[in-house]
């Protein structure tokens, strides 16, 4: 329910001013109901209210009197001085001041799209030079991996060649190294032990060899005449399977080695080998003429190792 904006009683039926929104008892609107119904209802739409009307018709009548005012004061002359005029010409120039500044900001704003113009004509030329340095680089990585094999073969091929140049050596670990000792004699009385005797017309040369575990006694290499002896010293020793110092009149608990003078790549390669056999419990891992081979068992192939990538046929 909504109130009479004149006298605030509840409105059922009544008019709705268009201009103050309020709803008026037909008696306090200052129209009848049979007149307010009468009229259409786009007349409806546009009543305005006496109060409305009233307050419309005292602003046109200020409006008019001000209008008069400003032509009866437009027609009395003016005096133009020195001072009206520089008081206008500050105005003005207040006015402006805020416009200056824009307009050393739209010149900042051009030098700016000016520069971002210069730099994005450039992006082309960055494009195209950060290409050909990539292409550089790819060129230059696949060389790389050119090179790479190129040395790994090399490798292979010196170790080769420096395994051959010890096929007549045989290395011995095991004996216990004292001041003056005699190393011919030593190896005479392994040759005798594992039934294999050796003269000194035998032996190139025979020494002992740093090794990387300076807690065990340097290794003795004997360099034999030829590859056919130092492979039947090699097999004797190995057929005897079990050798220590005090067979040689030595003392010390350890055991006696003899095999291939291998190389050092050659003998990381064998480590490396028998870690993969006792991974994937392959049976055998053994060197025959300097050659690392390995088995599954009795009845399966021999596997040549020569490289790392062979260790994959073990895996």
């Amino acid at each position: 329910m909504v109130s009479c904006g004149k006298c605030s009683d509840d409105v059922t039926f009544g008019a709705l001013c268009s201009k103050c929104k309020l709803d008026y008892h037909y008696q306090c609107s200052g129209v009848t109901e049979k007149g307010y119904l009468k009229l259409s209802e786009r007349s409806k739409a546009a009543w305005v209210c006496v109060t409305c009307k009233n307050e419309a018709s005292s602003s046109t009548s200020a409006a008019s009197a001000a209008v008069k005012s400003a032509s009866a004061s437009s027609k009395e002359p003016s005096t133009l001085t020195l001072a009206n005029v520089m008081e206008e010409f500050n105005k003005l120039n207040s006015k402006l001041s805020p416009l200056l500044s824009l307009v050393d900001e739209i010149r900042g704003i051009k030098s700016d799209i000016s520069d971002l113009k210069r730099s994005s004509s450039t992006v082309p030329t960055q494009f195209k030079a950060m290409d050909e340095r990539l292409s550089k680089v790819e060129r230059r990585l696949d060389e790389a991996e050119a090179l790479k094999v190129q040395v790994a073969k090399l490798e292979r091929s010196l170790n080769d060649k420096e395994q051959w140049l010890r096929s007549n050596n045989a290395e011995i670990k095991g004996v216990p190294q004292k001041h003056g000792e005699n190393l011919l004699d030593i190896v005479a009385k392994i040759g005798s032990k594992i039934s294999y005797p050796i003269s000194k017309c035998n032996i190139n040369y025979v020494a002992r060899v740093p090794s990387r575990d300076s807690e065990q006694a340097k290794p003795i290499i004997v360099a034999f005449t030829n590859r056919y002896m130092k492979e039947d010293f090699v097999a004797a020793a190995r057929s005897l399977k079990y050798l220590v110092p005090t067979d040689i009149d030595l003392q010390s608990s350890s055991k006696i080695y003899i095999n291939d003078h291998l190389t050092v790549q050659n003998k990381q390669l064998l480590t490396k080998a028998k870690a993969a056999a006792q991974q994937f419990e392959f049976q055998y891992v053994w060197v025959k003429h300097a050659k690392i081979l390995v088995r599954k068992n009795s009845t399966s192939n021999i596997i040549k190792i020569r490289t790392e990538n062979d260790l994959h046929k073990i895996m």
